[in-house]
C-alpha cells in the first residue's frame, strides 16, 4: 500500500517543481522584455543622436562595408520605437560610395530584440548598384553575397536575418564586368524580401529600359538547411524561383542572361518557373508566347524561324534523372508548315549500381514532316539528321508510348506502341553488305 500511495505523490512533487521553474523562466522572461522596453524609451530613445558614431562603427562591422549615418531620431509613441536614419551611405572596399540612402526607417518588435536584428527595414527611393565582377561573384551595394570561407558574407547573413526587408521607389543597375556588357538601369523597383529561421521569400517588381518590354515581376520562396549555421549561405537552399514577363525582346534578354543559343529575334511573353536544389538551377518549365523567334542553337546550325510560338516547355537535369517535355507546343514555320500543338515527354535514367540505363518517350500530335524541316536547324548529330533529311517522313503521329533499355543508339529492350496516320517515307536503296543486311525501305 505504502508504495502504491507514495509513487503519486513523487510524481506530483516533480510537476510542481518543474511547474515552478517554468513559471519562473515565463516571469523572467517577461521581465526581461519590459527592462528591455523601459531602457528603450528612457535611456535610448531620448539620447539616440549621441550613440550615431557607434551605431556606424557597429553597422560596418556587421555588414563587411563602412557606414556613414548623416542623423538618425527615435519615435517612441508606441510600445516598441522606431528608428529613423537620414543620409545613410555605404562604401564598397574600394572607398567607392556604392550606395546612399536618403530616408531608412527600422523597427523593432519583441522578437527581433530577442534576435537581436530589426522587425522591418523600409528604405524610401534608393539607387542601387548590383554588380557581379570578372570573378562572378555578386555584390549589392559593395556588400559581397558571395558564401565561401574567407568571411566575406557577412553582408548577405545581415541581410537574410532582417525579419522583413522593403524597397520602395528604388533605382538598381546591374553591371556584369564578366561579361562586359552595358549597365542595365531599372527604374520603379519595388521589392520585398520576408525572412525567418529557416525560410526566406522575396518580390521583386521593376521596369526595364525603353526597347526591353514591359514591367516585369520576379518572385522567389526557398527553405535552408535545419542545421545551416549562416543565414546568408543561399548556395545551400532549396526552392522554387519564378519569372512574369508579360513582353520582352529575348535578344535584349540575351545579353546579361546565358543562353544555349544566338538570338537575333526573340519578342513575345514568358513566364519561368525554376526549381533550385543546393542554390543550383535542376529544372523548370516556362510558358511561351512569341510572335517570332530567330535562333540559332548551336555554332555549326542554320538559324531556326519560328512564328506564332505557343506552349509550355519543361525540363529536369540531375545525376538520377533528365527530362524534357512540351504541352500543347504550336508553331508555324516561314513555310506556312504549323506544328499542331503536340504533346511530347522523354525520360532518360543513367545506369546506376546494378540497374541498367534506361528511358521512355511519349508523344502525341507530331507533325513528321515540320519536324523533319527544322531537324537541321536543331542541335541533333550529324548522323540523326542524315538520316532524317533521307527519310523526309511525313504523316501524324496521333499516339506513341515507347521504352528501351539500355545505351538509346543500341537498347538491349525496347517496346513501342503507337498510331500514325498519313505516314510516308522516302525510298531508300539497301546497302551492299557482305552479311545478310535489312531490305530496302520501300517509298510511296
Amino acid at each position: 500500500m505504502n508504495d502504491t500511495t507514495s509513487s503519486p505523490s513523487r510524481l506530483l512533487k516533480i510537476t510542481a517543481v518543474a511547474a515552478r521553474w517554468l513559471l519562473a523562466l515565463l516571469i523572467g522572461a517577461w521581465l526581461m522584455l519590459a527592462l528591455s522596453v523601459l531602457v528603450l524609451h528612457a535611456w535610448i530613445v531620448p539620447r539616440i543622436g549621441e550613440y550615431r558614431g557607434a551605431l556606424e562603427a557597429q553597422a560596418s562591422k556587421a555588414i563587411g562595408v563602412p557606414v556613414r549615418i548623416g542623423s538618425i531620431t527615435a519615435k517612441g509613441g508606441t510600445l516598441f520605437p522606431s528608428f529613423e536614419l537620414r543620409q545613410v551611405v555605404l562604401h564598397d572596399p574600394q572607398q567607392r560610395e556604392a550606395l546612399r540612402l536618403a530616408r531608412v526607417v527600422a523597427s523593432v518588435s519583441p522578437r527581433s530584440l530577442w534576435r537581436l536584428n530589426f522587425e522591418q527595414v523600409y528604405i524610401e527611393r534608393p539607387e542601387l548598384e548590383v554588380r557581379r565582377d570578372t570573378a562572378g561573384k555578386l555584390h549589392v551595394a559593395g556588400l559581397s553575397m558571395d558564401t565561401d570561407t574567407t568571411g566575406e558574407g557577412r553582408g548577405a547573413d545581415w541581410f537574410f536575418a532582417q525579419r522583413e526587408f522593403v524597397i520602395q521607389g528604388g533605382i538598381v543597375r546591374w553591371t556584369d564586368e564578366s561579361r562586359g556588357a552595358p549597365s542595365l538601369l531599372l527604374s520603379d523597383v519595388q521589392f520585398i524580401a520576408r525572412n525567418g529561421p529557416r525560410s526566406h521569400t522575396m518580390r521583386l517588381d521593376a521596369t526595364p529600359p525603353a526597347g526591353w518590354g514591359e514591367r516585369f515581376t520576379l518572385r522567389g520562396a526557398f527553405r535552408q538547411p535545419l542545421l545551416t549555421v549562416r543565414s546568408g549561405n543561399w548556395k545551400s537552399w532549396d526552392g522554387v524561383a519564378y519569372a512574369e514577363l508579360p513582353r520582352i525582346d529575348i535578344r535584349q534578354l540575351g545579353q546579361h542572361v546565358t543562353l544555349d543559343a544566338r538570338v537575333r529575334e526573340g519578342d513575345g511573353a514568358l513566364r519561368i518557373w525554376a526549381d533550385v536544389e543546393d542554390g543550383q538551377i535542376a529544372g523548370g518549365t516556362a510558358d511561351v508566347a512569341l510572335l517570332r523567334v530567330d535562333a540559332s542553337l548551336g555554332k555549326s546550325l542554320q538559324p531556326l524561324v519560328l512564328r506564332d510560338v505557343t506552349g509550355r516547355l519543361a525540363g529536369r537535369m540531375t545525376h538520377e534523372a533528365q527530362e524534357f517535355s512540351t504541352t500543347d507546343l504550336q508553331f508555324q514555320t516561314p513555310e506556312g508548315m504549323r506544328w499542331p500543338g503536340g504533346n511530347l515527354w522523354f525520360q532518360h535514367l543513367p545506369a546506376k549500381g546494378r540497374v541498367a540505363e534506361r528511358g521512355a518517350l511519349r508523344a502525341d500530335r507530331l507533325d513528321l514532316a515540320a519536324l523533319a524541316m527544322i531537324a537541321d536547324r536543331l542541335p541533333l548529330d550529324a548522323k540523326s539528321r542524315e538520316t532524317i533529311d533521307g527519310l523526309a517522313p511525313r504523316g501524324l503521329v496521333e499516339r506513341v508510348d515507347a521504352s528501351w533499355q539500355g545505351p538509346l543508339g543500341a537498347p538491349d529492350k525496347y517496346q513501342a506502341r503507337g498510331r500514325v496516320s498519313g505516314f510516308g517515307v522516302a525510298s531508300q536503296p539497301a546497302e551492299p553488305r557482305t552479311v545478310p543486311a535489312a531490305a530496302a525501305v520501300p517509298g510511296p
